[in-house]
């Protein structure tokens, strides 16, 4: 039986050598070792339909392309750069 040490006795580490660190050690052997319950999640997301005209999906297909962004991501990020103006705009207003 391995000898359970306390993690705050381990010297400060870089990036590198937290790695190899962990990649011969396991977090069992430290004392006070416990699995979390932290939970991931996204935020709930609503689907909004829009119809466009043929050209206008040729245009966001173009610079789809050209961007290496997914047509629907890339309509995603306009949207929410319109939201932004619009809510900086608003704070403007409201002050």
């Amino acid at each position: 039986m391995k000898k359970s040490r306390h993690i705050s006795d381990l010297p400060p580490m870089d990036d590198d050598q937290l790695a190899r660190f962990w990649d011969s050690h396991e977090p069992e052997d430290f004392h006070g070792w416990q699995e979390g319950d932290l939970r991931f999640a996204r935020p709930p997301k609503k689907l909004i339909q829009v119809r466009l005209d043929a050209r206008d999906v040729r245009v966001i297909d173009r610079e789809s392309q050209i961007s290496g962004i997914d047509r629907a991501q890339l309509v995603r990020s306009w949207v929410k750069e319109k939201i932004r103006t619009l809510a900086r705009r608003d704070r403007r207003i409201e002050s």
